[in-house]
């Protein structure tokens, strides 16, 4: 009974503790930054400031969702992001429902509206990352909408049960995209590696699709310092341009 009290303390004491640091990063102005970033052009600018795992961000852009992007429902208050990114995952939504007929892009957590350390993640904090769900197909091979990330085996079958099977094509042709964007530079997309895998694989037996191959190998990773990811994509832009010396590209938490 008292190591089950005593886990509930610490518990109480670790959420109290991302409050309170929710509240100093809410808190983050233009004074907190390096005077050359306190003026114009900066001053009017989406700032992504420190690293994924060590950072924050002023002036973010909200992610909505629209009839190509479903917010999972407890992502709605993280969907905050550099322009760069949430522009981008507009584009692929819209693109993949052309491309895809009628596909649905499904997104979860971005950052906080200011940044800083997000419940659940070691990254995220500086508004370069999403996740974004997997496409699936149902046992009959027909494309699935989803509202929520599902786990997948080496064999694209669900782990949950669910019958629902991983979409190799639409989850080949998201990548693709992603490496094709020239507007926002895809750094990293973290899976599992038995996922990444079977992108690869997929991608090498279709000859209009292993012209992309090389690239897609340096951009899917498993992360090795976090969960497989073997549920979501997570997706991470580069420092956008002019951010020298405010913007880090290291802090390789990835989650």
């Amino acid at each position: 009974m008292f190591s089950v009290r005593r886990r509930g303390l610490q518990l109480a004491i670790a959420v109290s503790l991302l409050a309170l640091l929710g509240i100093a990063y809410a808190r983050r102005t233009d004074a907190d930054l390096p005077e050359k970033f306190r003026k114009r052009p900066y001053s009017v600018m989406s700032l992504s400031v420190g690293s994924p795992a060590d950072g924050w961000q002023l002036r973010a852009k909200r992610l909505r969702p629209n009839q190509h992007l479903v917010i999972k429902s407890n992502s709605r208050k993280a969907v905050y992001g550099h322009p760069a990114l949430v522009l981008m995952l507009q584009r692929t939504a819209r693109q993949m429902s052309r491309e895809a007929r009628g596909a649905v892009l499904v997104v979860g957590d971005l950052s906080s509206k200011f940044g800083g350390p997000l419940p659940g993640h070691r990254s995220h904090q500086s508004g370069r990352d999403a996740d974004v769900g997997f496409f699936v197909l149902d046992k009959h091979d027909r494309p699935k909408r989803l509202d929520r990330f599902i786990a997948f085996d080496a064999d694209g079958n669900a782990k949950d049960g669910s019958k629902v099977r991983f979409d190799d094509y639409r989850n080949w042709l998201m990548v693709q995209m992603w490496l094709q964007d020239k507007r926002a530079e895809v750094k990293y997309v973290f899976v599992a590696s038995h996922l990444r895998r079977r992108l690869l694989d997929f991608a090498r037996a279709r000859p209009a699709f292993r012209k992309y191959l090389e690239r897609a190998e340096q951009l899917l990773r498993q992360p090795s310092n976090s969960a497989a990811h073997d549920d979501h994509f997570h997706v991470r832009i580069a420092c956008p341009k002019r951010h020298e010396g405010l913007c880090l590209e290291h802090g390789w938490v990835n989650d």
